[in-house]
């Protein structure tokens, strides 16, 4: 208890510090609706009788991110009578000096608390009962209506003849034939009035989007709260901007190996012209998704190929290297040796997407995969094929288990590992080798809606245990129904509409455990380049900085307060480096 106590005056030590001016104000707030200001990734399930007991009553709400960030905040509302049509906006936020954030750059959200299977918040294993879950952000809180008294979900149909709701909640013997792709379903643009309940909290989300080139400092504003009994609250809204831009990340082992990012089965179920095809994607590259897998086949329609590569390109994904896709089966699941026909067939193909990533990227680095969790056998047989792969300049990929280590480790390029994200000791001897990019997945697998252990195993967990891949599995695109599986729940990190996501707070996790590790590699590079300085008080800074980097437990440490020490880690290490010139 001492240490956790220890750890929030820390962290309240250094929030006073980066707001150390900011005054906390109230305007015509009547003592019938209070709020308290909480952290935005948290192990609490906040529910509708869930305490703030983490939070701060009547709290600025406060956000510390770089030039170019995403950073989410939250606060929660309770009222003691009903009240209906409760709107909330955000004003522009304003330096001393005059420069200006806009608020068309900040994104309120609802937290909606509907109805899971019982595992939700902890597992990615289905459970037929069923637990309410604070989970969607929501824009429009009555896309979703939940019946707390049949314990069901209801999505919202906005049909030419007026809304209908359709029950997505439904045992998966039973087919309501809700498709969000095509189905008239999709949320508002901006956030729509909300309802307070008499007595129940209510969860309240905002992210701020720092433009790249915003003046550092401290911008002040405010969240204004109205209604339409005379309600009036302004809760103040506290932005400081770094004066830093984070970099892409690389590997903690090796600041030379870029760190990929990517997700089986995030390129999107739809054609290329899907009204949600480009907000999808546009999604995913701001959830920190860097290398998309194009999850193309090379017997595809060359159209097809070549559109999803100028999509990729579009939207800012990294390229080099590049997710082409997959490579035709051939031979059977054992180690029956492959034939000279079925080699032939291989090597055809091989020249095929090589030529494909050429006139596509300028570059050979395509990684084509085939297989899955296969035994050593045919791993074993299958070492020609990753040869004819290599030949071409290409890169190889297997999803799978320990065995591949002794039976094709020096032929592997790109292997996501069944283990855990803690696990030292299985990327010891990859990173030794040298050339393979390596991630966990399967444990967990995504599903887990509880946003601070996503945030934590996609983070610097695996960063700090020296996996240089996060290519967890899968970024399933529904379905909305948490019941319609046997072994899994649905492993979904953000669901389908027919106009592009609505996030949850699980993927809000997942962009910031990368720019966890985003964080971690600038202190890593400045670090280093004070090592390179010759002067030793500098020397000193980057080796300290180094230790404390390399003390952080990864599996234990209070993921929040780690971010403001290597906020202030790099403030230092930057201004002994201009002091140094």
């Amino acid at each position: 208890m001492g240490g956790t106590v220890s750890a929030a005056l820390r962290l309240g030590t250094w929030l006073s510090l980066f707001f150390r001016s900011d005054p906390l104000w109230v305007q015509g707030a009547p003592p019938s609706l209070e709020w308290w200001e909480v952290p935005a990734l948290s192990d609490v399930r906040r529910m509708f009788d869930t305490v703030p007991w983490d939070g701060i009553p009547g709290g600025a709400v406060r956000v510390i991110a770089a030039q170019g960030e995403y950073e989410p905040a939250s606060f929660v509302l309770r009222s003691d009578r009903m009240r209906e049509n409760v709107r909330l906006s955000v004003s522009d936020l304003t330096q001393e000096d005059g420069h200006r954030l806009s608020a068309d750059r900040i994104d309120l959200r609802v937290v909606k608390v509907w109805y899971q299977n019982g595992n939700a918040w902890h597992s990615y294993f289905a459970d037929p009962g069923s637990i309410l879950v604070p989970e969607l952000l929501l824009h429009d809180e009555n896309l979703i209506r939940v019946d707390r008294e049949s314990r069901a979900n209801y999505a919202r149909l906005d049909e030419p003849s007026g809304p209908r709701y359709v029950w997505i909640s439904a045992p998966r013997e039973l087919d309501t034939g809700f498709d969000p792709f095509t189905a008239p379903f999709a949320d508002a643009s901006t956030l729509q009035p909300v309802t307070l309940l008499p007595g129940e909290f209510k969860q309240l989300w905002l992210t701020v989007q720092i433009p790249p080139e915003a003046k550092p400092g401290l911008y002040r504003g405010e969240i204004v709260v109205s209604g339409d009994d005379p309600l009036r609250v302004l809760i103040p809204l506290l932005v400081r901007v770094l004066p830093f831009e984070l970099p892409l990340p690389r590997s903690y082992f090796d600041l030379d190996r870029p760190f990929l990012v990517t997700l089986m089965g995030a390129w999107p179920p739809v054609p290329l012209d899907h009204p949600a095809m480009r907000p999808i994607l546009r999604n995913l590259r701001a959830h920190n998704v860097l290398h998309l897998d194009m999850a193309c086949r090379v017997n595809m329609p060359e159209e097809e190929i070549a559109g999803r590569a100028a999509l990729v390109k579009e939207m800012g994904f990294e390229t080099r290297p590049v997710f082409l896709g997959w490579l035709s089966w051939v031979g059977a699941h054992d180690g029956t040796p492959l034939t000279f026909d079925e080699l032939m067939s291989v090597r055809r193909e091989t020249v095929r997407w090589r030529q494909l990533c050429e006139r596509l990227f300028g570059h050979t680095e395509g990684i084509v995969g085939l297989g899955d969790e296969q035994g050593a056998a045919w791993v074993a047989k299958t070492r020609p094929i990753w040869r004819l792969v290599h030949e071409q300049g290409l890169r190889s990929e297997l999803a799978g288990h320990r065995h591949y280590l002794v039976k094709a480790g020096h032929m592997l390029d790109v292997y996501p590992a069944a283990v855990s994200p803690s696990d030292l000791l299985e990327t010891r001897p990859w990173n030794a080798v040298g050339h393979t990019w390596m991630s966990f997945y399967a444990n967990q697998h995504t599903g887990v809606e509880n946003p601070a252990f996503v945030r934590r195993q996609h983070g610097l967990l695996g960063y700090l245990s020296d996996f240089s891949m996060v290519n967890n599995y899968e970024f399933a695109y529904g379905p909305w129904n948490d019941w319609v599986q046997d072994l899994y729940k649905p492993m979904v990190l953000a669901y389908p509409t027919c106009q592009g996501l609505v996030d949850t707070l699980a993927w809000e996790g997942f962009r910031e455990a990368i720019d966890d590790i985003r964080y971690a590699t600038l202190l890593k590079t400045l670090a280093q380049a004070a090592l390179r300085s010759g002067d030793l008080d500098r020397i000193y800074a980057g080796r300290k900085a180094l230790l404390w980097l390399a003390l952080v437990n990864g599996a234990t440490a209070d993921l929040n307060a780690v971010r403001l020490e290597m906020i202030r880690y790099i403030l230092l290490l930057r201004k002994g480096l201009e002091n140094g010139g």
